[in-house]
């Protein structure tokens, strides 16, 4: 939310608004899906994840950290209410702001506006991103799934991973040992060529495709 907010008017904008903070216990409830959301809600300590309740269990849709807003966007929807529930992960504290004196926040500082413009258009092309590899039958395919998709988009079959290993587990709906299992015996059958420095991989599209297909 502060990002790229100098010193002098984040020191206005913590001094300017009537902020309240709340706090919670890890394991405790935040919110239920489809409470109301009234506030614009920011994460100043600990963590929090975002849960579908499904027949089969509990689905992680994302986990958020320190800075992480609570729905920011959806404040603004004509009947905002929580799409998901939201979960303490440890003990974490909010500071929050009455819709109205988030408007006028927004209006009168453009940095704090785009940054929540930005995190909602992240936000939407990571939900897109999960819904699209929900037809991909295995983790393996998960992964060569969206790696390619990496692939087309850098232009190259040296790829840079976009997301933390967190993330990307949590795009995939599975836990981050699982997937560094996955990932680990890709490399080892030659699927996957890991590069110098952090969340590189040598790629074959055509391996790839042949994953995705089956064969």
């Amino acid at each position: 939310m502060f990002h790229g907010v100098d010193a002098e008017e984040r020191k206005r904008i913590e001094s300017g608004y009537p902020w309240a903070v709340k706090a919670h216990r890890g394991g405790e409830l935040v919110a239920l899906m489809g409470d109301p959301i009234e506030r614009l809600s920011l994460i100043t300590t600990g963590s929090v994840r975002a849960e579908v309740i499904e027949p089969q269990g509990v689905l992680i849709i994302e986990t958020l950290e320190t800075g992480a807003l609570l729905a920011g966007p959806v404040l603004f929807a004509a009947n905002a209410r929580f799409p998901v529930q939201l979960r303490a992960v440890q003990d974490c504290a909010f500071a929050s702001l009455p819709r109205s004196d988030a408007l006028r926040l927004l209006s009168k500082h453009p940095a704090v506006l785009e940054n929540i413009l930005r995190e909602g258009g992240e936000k939407i092309l990571f939900l897109a991103e999960k819904i699209r590899l929900i037809h991909f039958a295995s983790m393996r395919e998960k992964v060569a799934g969206h790696f390619l998709k990496l692939s087309k988009q850098q232009g190259r079959s040296e790829i840079r991973l976009t997301y933390t290993l967190e993330t990307l587990a949590e795009l995939f709906g599975v836990t981050r040992p699982a997937l560094s299992r996955c990932l680990a015996k890709m490399v080892d059958d030659g699927t996957l060529v890991r590069l110098p420095g952090k969340s590189r991989y040598r790629v074959s599209p055509s391996r790839l495709e042949r994953i995705i297909d089956g064969s």
